[in-house]
């Protein structure tokens, strides 16, 4: 009782500092700046909704109603092993992509004559983004008591539980750490490696001396990223934990509220998950920056010549990447074959992928005008801590899981909001904020050059508001903003955690319905309905690499 009172009163006092910083921050604003503009609405309504967002969560956070504190968990040794899994998954996650990763970064980088470089790096970004359903029923198709590779896995192998965890999260994230290793290898200049040859340095040298130096700068960062990543990961350990032994925070907050409708204990589990991811975030936020989205680099022009061994290896390591990345897949195709067509008007198909795409867009768009919106503020602050402030407001979804502002959102507003008939507006919200560090992050270099290169050239224009936005910064912006929207879209495509709150069997998308059919053993149907939600992800990720034509 005396632990969970302290947990609220640190709630409460959680909830009252940050409003007085949101006070405080606005007073020393308009303190120091002109009167509120109507350029500036838009952006401290955004920000007025992101704030209210997160507050209202952290209000039921802090304790529900007068229900019964859930303290006494401290002292249940479940839950211990709920978190000892939840952190030890994501430890295994992150350290087995980036080292995998380490030596495929490297041939990409350095060996030009590596077949298929620039589709391989479209296909990682398409693999980082791609909605977890998809790869799941391929796994399951592969690696299932009925895969197609099982049986030379022997009679020991399982793929629900850690196994199949790891195999997804590899899946996942390995492409990520791809990308990053490799843009950042490509950024030593040419003129470096024509030194070191100059100078005679072996490979092992050159890597020591130049390369090293250049990659371990990111490295944690990047293995901290992946990290915070499959710790949040949902659809994953849902699908294949297998059981209570291979649960996560996560999946316990979900059936927590969902099968149990136990508000005290999600909300919780949900403290939980936010303290500990919160502290993982500001830890490798510190770490260092890294680039991921921008396009496959032609690299220098003169590389460094590499020996035999390390040439064909790679090239050997490039390939069982490539297979791995492929075959979950491939295998989906005469799965999806094998198909009952009758089954397509049963499930009422086409109203369930026009509904995805309804929910997608309209998350997508929202994304797009919140960022738009909040950079729009963050442009006309005076003050660098200000400034910051902003940035960090559009940057907290990456801090706070999707599932613990959903779970504090539903349960806050249960008595007065009927979620079976409105929760689709709950899910468009929450994928919208969900999307919104990205597109974000993406925006913000290009309109701090944008100010940079043209500020004065516009004031002397005198143009309008409109005439400004709608024949020069719109046009300026168009191919960075179809690249976040084919993001923002395929990441709210994709999406379970949400759904899995605010969602309803009545109006099922098309993840949940993957997720459905897979778990009443209806693996042809659900390899079709992958195919389908794969082939709408790669619609829109062409939009983002049409964006560079």
């Amino acid at each position: 009782m005396a632990q969970m009172k302290s947990m609220r009163s640190g709630a409460n006092g959680l909830i009252s500092g940050a409003m007085l910083l949101v006070v405080n921050m606005a007073v020393t604003h308009f303190s120091s700046a002109r009167p509120l503009s109507l350029a500036q609405l838009p952006g401290w309504l955004a920000l007025c909704l992101i704030v209210g967002i997160s507050l209202l969560a952290f209000l039921a956070l802090a304790g529900w109603g007068q229900a019964e504190p859930y303290g006494y968990l401290l002292q249940e040794r479940w839950f211990w092993e709920l978190l000892r899994f939840s952190l030890w998954q994501a430890l295994l996650s992150a350290a087995l992509s980036t080292l995998l990763a380490l030596p495929l970064a490297r041939s990409l980088a350095l060996d030009p004559k590596l077949p298929g470089k620039p589709w391989f790096l479209s296909w990682c970004l398409l693999c980082f983004v791609m909605p977890s359903l998809i790869l799941i029923t391929g796994l399951v198709a592969l690696f299932g008591r009925s895969g197609w590779l099982t049986p030379w896995l022997g009679e020991s192998w399982r793929l629900y539980g850690l196994n199949g965890i790891l195999l997804a999260h590899v899946f996942l994230n390995l492409p990520f750490a791809i990308r990053v290793l490799t843009f950042q290898w490509q950024s030593v200049p040419a003129n470096t490696w024509k030194l070191s040859a100059q100078l005679g340095m072996t490979g092992w040298q050159r890597f020591r001396v130049i390369e090293w130096p250049v990659i371990r700068g990111v490295l944690p960062a990047v293995s901290g990223f992946i990290f915070l990543l499959c710790f949040n990961s949902f659809a994953v350990v849902l699908a294949l934990g297998g059981g209570p032994s291979a649960s996560t925070l996560e999946v316990a907050i979900f059936q927590a509220l969902k099968y149990d409708f136990n508000p005290s204990e999600a909300l919780f589990l949900a403290w939980t998950q936010l303290l500990v991811a919160g502290g993982i975030f500001m830890v490798f936020s510190r770490m260092g920056r890294f680039q991921w989205l921008a396009p496959a680099q032609a690299g220098p022009v003169w590389l460094p010549r590499l020996s035999l061994m390390f040439r064909w290896s790679g090239r050997l390591g490039y390939l069982l990447c490539v297979l791995f990345l492929t075959l979950p897949i491939l295998v989906l195709l005469p799965l999806a074959w094998q198909t009952d067509w009758a089954f397509l008007q049963q499930t009422q198909l086409i109203p369930v992928i026009m509904r995805s795409l309804v929910l997608a867009v309209a998350a997508a768009l929202l994304a797009v005008c919140l960022a738009l919106a909040l950079l729009s503020l963050w442009r006309t602050g005076r003050r660098e801590g200000f400034r910051q402030w902003v940035a960090a407001v559009a940057l907290y979804p990456l801090v706070v899981p999707a599932m613990v502002v959903s779970v504090g959102l539903y349960i806050l507003l249960m008595p007065w909001v009927d979620w079976q008939a409105y929760g689709w507006i709950a899910v468009i919200l929450m994928n919208a904020v969900i999307a919104l560090p990205f597109a974000f992050q993406q925006l913000r270099p290009a309109v701090s050059d944008y100010d940079a290169s043209y500020a004065r050239l516009l004031a002397d224009l005198n143009l309008t508001r409109f005439t400004h936005w709608r024949y020069v910064y719109l046009p300026y912006l168009k191919p960075l903003l179809r690249r976040v929207l084919a993001i923002s879209f395929v990441l709210a495509l994709g999406d379970m955690s949400v759904f899995a709150i605010f969602g309803s069997d009545d109006w099922r998308t098309l993840p949940w319905l993957i997720y459905t059919l897979a778990g009443g053993y209806r693996l042809a149907e659900a390899a079709l309905v992958s195919v389908l939600l794969l082939v709408l992800a790669l619609a829109a990720l062409r939009l983002l690499e049409k964006s560079y034509d």
